[in-house]
């Protein structure tokens, strides 16, 4: 059984996720829009807000990210999987355990920590 979804993460960035990257860029703007307003005209109150409101709705769904990468790769302990290690190596095993650093799930198999974007299959 092939996972799409997993093979689709394989090749993005770790460092920052794309809305980690978008929550920057909204607040980068929202500082120049503040700084460049014409004071005679400052922004509206209600427009703020809903600025804000849909700052912390893109937060919600980072978060919401993470917990349901967590629940994926829980859901795969005790199952059989076959993954191509970022170095070429191909590992194919039963899921030991599951860990997270930095945002990230990585699973043991056959005593060895594979990130769960290399799992090519599940069986």
């Amino acid at each position: 059984m092939t996972i799409g979804a997993i093979q689709q993460g394989a090749n993005a960035p770790f460092s920052h996720s794309r809305t980690t990257m978008d929550t920057y860029q909204f607040l980068r703007l929202l500082i120049v829009e503040l700084t460049s307003q014409n004071p005679m005209d400052p922004i509206k109150d209600r427009d703020f807000l809903a600025q804000m409101a849909q700052l912390n709705t893109a937060q919600q769904m980072e978060r919401l990210g993470a917990m349901f990468s967590t629940f994926q790769a829980a859901g795969l302990i005790g199952r059989e999987v076959e993954a191509t290690l970022p170095s070429g190596v191909q590992i194919a095993g039963k899921v030991e355990s599951v860990q997270m650093s930095a945002g990230r799930a990585f699973l043991t198999v056959n005593g060895e920590q594979i990130p769960m974007e290399s799992v090519r299959a599940i069986r």
